[in-house]
């Protein structure tokens, strides 16, 4: 059954003409396009993806992280304070207020452990 359904993908794609003009692009997988190169006037080259994804490593945000911790102006990260979202009804209003304040991170270690995360 994976055969079949491998044959099948396989049929769709187009080989690639290598012979073309210096400076041509050729559409290749999934839509993307590569230029034709020669090498010593003869050789045909393609650059680009050819090689496979060998370009730099996509690193995703941690959406969780980058929910939570916004870079300032100046550079550095800010958080909110935890505990003012419910059961706020024994704590005194000051201490609601002084919890909906933004704090920055101080410990620098931990600052660029978040700024990995969040990709600043």
């Amino acid at each position: 059954m994976f055969s079949a359904i491998l044959r099948n993908s396989l049929a769709s794609f187009r080989p690639i003409s290598l012979f073309k003009a210096p400076g041509q692009t050729v559409s290749g997988f999934f839509g993307m396009t590569r230029n034709i190169l020669m090498r010593n006037g003869d050789t045909p080259l393609i650059s680009g993806i050819d090689r496979g994804f060998a370009g730099k490593a996509c690193l995703k945000t941690n959406k969780s992280a980058a929910k939570r911790f916004i870079v300032r102006g100046g550079g550095r990260i800010k958080r909110g304070h935890g505990g003012r979202s419910h059961n706020t009804g024994h704590k005194g209003r000051k201490r609601v207020n002084r919890l909906a304040a933004s704090a920055p991170i101080y410990e620098k270690s931990i600052e660029n452990r978040m700024r990995r995360l969040i990709r600043a």
